[in-house]
């Protein structure tokens, strides 16, 4: 586990002399006078038996108290969420709301000793859960990202607009610009005008789901040069279509497509756009490995490293042994030994009617229809067999009938039990960039 000290004391330093900062549509706030912010918090902070709830909604806050508890010795606990569901009751907001007392739902398991940190789920299941780290890995898992891809250690500006209890919003983005010192860039879905000046002319990294990141070309409308910029897919789901319009708007660009998950961290990484399922090869310096192979080659991917969970609740963590963690993704070797070929999830399979299916399946049919902009499958388990809902962005053109043709011509022909059919803009997600259902 190592020491138990301020997780952030590497970083203090670089921030306190940092000429970059955090952007939101409130303006720029310079990383010398948010660490003061910090420093002026963690001073004053009451004894808290569970931890701190940090809010995750994006703004300057949210950075503070995270700098806060980085800067205390020894650690605290800590969850980044929504305070509302993880703060204990009867506790008011700390300053201007950068910290809040934390309850005992958002405890580790009692199995679990020292200082931990957890991001929170997004409960679209209905039960949120916290997957929980070690803080003082966060800077390692750093280092890991910037020497193992030139982009992270090059890049002057991270950005999102997911909300940064995103797992990936957190790690991708939000922890690599407090650990280096760089401009962090927070907006919201339907603000881009916020990023694409701060993007503009600079080696940068910006994480946003596919959709949105189409959405926001529109805003950039190829008025800038932005060679240096690396697009990160939230979630998935860019394919060389989508591909090309972000890059009519955001000129000069490239893409990390990158396979991870809050379990498991980063995976893999690749910088091309394919549409057959390559997800890229083994990050640097990350062990990656296939267990439980079959004949056709298939197998479940296993990884270790210092961005990976090792606790959870309301939920199952499947972990193996030397911190080995999986989240059941089933996946092949490229021929060559060129990464991996994903084929999904173990646990994603669904039976629609009798008939064994993946989701990404149809959300691929589904995606390459004329009009479509972006698709999502639910499942609803609550009953007998498996009733799917296909949940479908686009323009006028795209209809329920030609949304179930499409399901009806997969290999295994799918009858969806409903197909939604919505705008495509930032309306139809969420905080973190997923789509409403």
């Amino acid at each position: 586990m190592g020491g138990l000290g301020a997780w952030l004391k590497q970083a203090e330093p670089v921030l306190r002399h940092s000429r970059a900062g955090v952007v939101t549509e409130r303006g720029r706030h310079p990383w010398p006078s948010l660490l003061a912010r910090a420093e002026r918090l963690a001073a004053g902070l009451p004894d808290a038996p569970y931890g701190w709830v940090v809010p995750a909604d994006g703004g300057e806050r949210s950075v503070v108290g995270l700098l806060a508890l980085g800067l205390l010795d020894p650690a605290p606990r800590w969850v980044l969420g929504d305070p509302a569901v993880w703060a204990a009751d009867g506790h008011a907001p700390l300053g201007d709301g950068e910290l809040t007392a934390a309850g005992p739902q958002a405890a580790p398991p009692p199995e679990v000793a020292g200082p931990t940190y957890a991001t929170a789920s997004s409960g679209t299941t209905g039960r949120p859960k916290l997957l929980f780290g070690r803080p003082h890995a966060i800077p390692a898992a750093v280092r890991l990202y910037a020497d193992g891809m030139p982009e992270y250690a090059a890049a002057e500006v991270f950005a999102t607009c997911s909300a940064i209890d995103f797992a990936a919003a957190f790690y991708m983005v939000a922890a690599p610009a407090m650990a280096l010192g760089r401009d962090l860039v927070l907006f919201r879905p339907g603000s881009w005008a916020t990023a694409v000046p701060e993007l503009a002319g600079r080696p940068g990294v910006c994480l946003a789901p596919p959709a949105l990141a189409a959405l926001g070309a529109r805003t950039a409308a190829g008025r800038h040069d932005f060679r240096g910029t690396s697009f990160v897919p939230a979630g998935g789901g860019l394919t060389p279509e989508r591909a090309g319009r972000i890059r009519a708007g955001f000129p000069g660009c490239d893409f990390l497509t990158m396979l991870g998950s809050t379990e498991t961290g980063l995976v893999t990484v690749g910088r091309t756009v394919r549409a057959d399922g390559h997800v890229g090869a083994p990050l640097p310096g990350k062990p990656v490995w296939l267990e439980d192979v079959g004949p056709d080659g298939v197998g479940t991917l296993w990884t270790r490293g210092p961005d990976t969970r090792f606790a959870v609740t309301g939920g199952r963590l499947t972990t193996g042994p030397d911190g080995a963690v999986t989240t059941g993704d089933l996946a092949h070797r490229a021929d060559g030994g060129g990464g991996f070929v994903l084929d999904g999830r173990a646990d994603d399979l669904i039976k629609v009617d009798g008939v064994s299916v993946y989701p990404r399946e149809i959300t691929a049919a589904v995606r390459a229809l004329p009009g479509v902009r972006d698709a999502s499958v639910s499942v609803d388990r609550s009953r007998t067999g498996d009733r799917l809902t296909v949940i479908v962005m686009g323009t006028a053109a795209v209809t329920e009938d030609r949304v179930r043709d499409a399901c009806a011509r997969l290999p295994v022909p799918v009858t969806p039990h409903r197909v939604l059919c919505r705008p495509a803009d930032e309306t139809a997600y969420d905080a973190r960039g997923k789509v409403l259902r």
